[in-house]
């Protein structure tokens, strides 16, 4: 007989499935060195600022496009360094 082990109940409301994740924390070390608010970088991406706030703490996650845009935002194109990678 095979038996799971199930997990405690603290252990199910501390563990986060994106408690591992550190591109948003480093993200929101960016704009905060570049002086560049979170409202602000939600209003031009269209992300609620909490959203924002959310992702920078390593608490969920954005959607590829929004990434993409908050970084182009924040001086990162992401788009062209790979199209710059693909024609060398």
């Amino acid at each position: 007989m095979n038996l799971i082990a199930l997990k405690q109940p603290e252990e199910v409301l501390t563990t986060s499935p994106y408690q591992d994740l550190a591109l948003g924390p480093l993200v929101g070390k960016l704009s905060k060195k570049m002086k560049v608010k979170q409202t602000e970088i939600g209003k031009s991406a269209g992300i609620s600022r909490i959203s924002i706030n959310r992702f920078f703490r390593g608490k969920s996650e954005v959607r590829a496009s929004d990434l993409v845009e908050v970084l182009r935002l924040l001086g990162i194109d992401v788009e062209g360094q790979i199209r710059e990678k693909l024609s060398k």
